[in-house]
């Protein structure tokens, strides 16, 4: 029986490597596409009031696949929005969550936002930020009128993505008044959980440790490592990396980028940005974006966008490891041209799970009022990460494999065993 899509959506790396994981484990195409198709996708336009005037802004919401728990994904804000790429970021969080052993599947909200549109209809200065997060809030608030009811009976569970954050789902919270309808919460708001925020940080640091010691049997401190982005978890992978020991030599946010071959005082660097907004302006040499990708460096870090180590720029690697910080942020391409040139990649569906698997430990806070401390969390996060790592690279030995093969061959085993219990296949 074919599959029913509403469109035809392009071969990307995890419909490619998910099929694989489907021929190796004698799944039948029926069931090949059930575990890769999304299980609805809805596409919608949202009239909002911003600043006394009506914008519409139009969205998607994926839903992929709740066979192991509620459907999971974050709320992404950004131009580039389309209906593949949330799709592709929704089928990614079923293979984060599934990998991560996780009761949550996997889900994506993308609004398009036409910042430069806005500037200029209202007059704004494309930095202002308390503009840019005066529209966040109006998205926001008007998508939690509309999906309120999906998010109050746990059927979506929604969560900070690039343009959000916690003050945005905080307004989700004020619709719903449920502190379990929405993870990634501010500080007070009933439910919110300490270390949410650090996790995915904390998380790529810690299976990076791991990574090397275990597999290149190195000490990190022995180690040169250059981040791609300087968010939220960039920010935090930086942080954690520098006090774990590691030279951090090259940093880059959107304006622009910086290295060092002495290093970079990380925690210097961060007082800077705290007040000026950006890492640029620091003491350092000025590089850009692409060049930080180039870096002669021990470990390479996308921590940004998507789909930033393309052919080119696979060519040009000089890493002996990549670390999937954001989310794809190599290209099925790109991956074909690193594993030809044997660079090994922990791949995003372990590496930056370190945030879902928090928002698991949110989630269940918010049912059963128990508190956590951010130890607690962070102790919980360095566990899953150490077993997700565990067992991939048990599967890439056992299959001979590579890394990120694995880690969706092991989501995929899980994932298919769901759908199976709960006659969903």
């Amino acid at each position: 029986m074919q599959s029913i899509v509403p469109f035809q959506e392009p071969v990307t790396k995890s419909i490619a490597y998910m099929k694989d994981s489907c021929r190796r484990l004698g799944l039948t195409d029926e069931e090949t596409n059930a575990i890769c198709d999304p299980q609805e996708v809805r596409l919608f336009k949202l009239p909002c009031n911003v600043l006394g005037q009506t914008v519409i802004f139009p969205g998607i919401l994926c839903l992929h696949n709740n066979a192991r728990g509620p459907y999971k994904g974050g709320i992404r804000l950004d131009a580039n929005v389309d209906i593949y790429e949330t799709v592709e970021l929704a089928r990614v969080m079923t293979l984060k969550t599934a990998v991560s052993d996780i009761e949550f599947g996997g889900g994506k909200t993308g609004i398009r936002v036409d910042w430069p549109r806005l500037f200029t209809m209202y007059d704004k200065k494309s930095d202002d930020w308390g503009f840019m997060r005066v529209v966040a809030r109006s998205i926001v608030e008007r998508y939690a009128q509309v999906y309120g009811d999906l998010f109050s009976k746990h059927i979506y569970v929604p969560a900070p993505d690039m343009g959000t954050g916690p003050g945005e789902m905080a307004i989700i919270y004020n619709q719903t008044q449920d502190p379990a309808s929405v993870t990634g919460k501010a500080e007070g708001v009933a439910g919110w959980l300490p270390g949410r925020k650090e996790a995915t940080g904390l998380g790529v640091a810690w299976v990076t440790k791991l990574y090397v010691e275990e597999v290149m049997e190195q000490d990190l401190s022995q180690l040169t490592v250059a981040i791609q982005g300087f968010g939220n978890v960039g920010s935090h992978v930086a942080k954690y990396m520098y006090e774990m020991g590691a030279k951090i030599v090259g940093i880059s946010d959107i304006y622009g980028g910086l290295y060092d071959a002495e290093g970079i005082r990380v925690d210097e660097l961060l007082e800077h940005v705290a007040k000026k907004g950006t890492v640029v302006g620091f003491e350092a040499d000025s590089i850009s974006n692409s060049q930080l990708l180039s870096l002669p460096v021990d470990i390479l870090i996308p921590a940004a966008a998507g789909h930033v180590i393309g052919v080119d720029e696979a060519k040009d690697v000089q890493a002996e490891l990549i670390v999937e910080a954001a989310n794809v942020p190599i290209t099925l391409d790109g991956m074909e041209v690193l594993n030809s040139r044997s660079v090994p990649v922990i791949p995003d569906i372990i590496a930056n799970s370190g945030g879902v698997v928090a928002s698991m430990e949110e989630y269940s806070r918010s049912l059963t009022a128990l508190l956590r401390t951010k130890e607690d969390v962070f102790s919980v996060v360095r566990h899953k990460l150490e077993n997700s790592l565990k067992g991939a690279l048990a599967v890439a030995e056992k299959q001979n494999i590579d890394l990120c093969r694995a880690g969706v061959e092991l989501a995929v085993q899980r994932v298919y065993q769901s759908m199976k219990s709960r006659h969903q296949i």
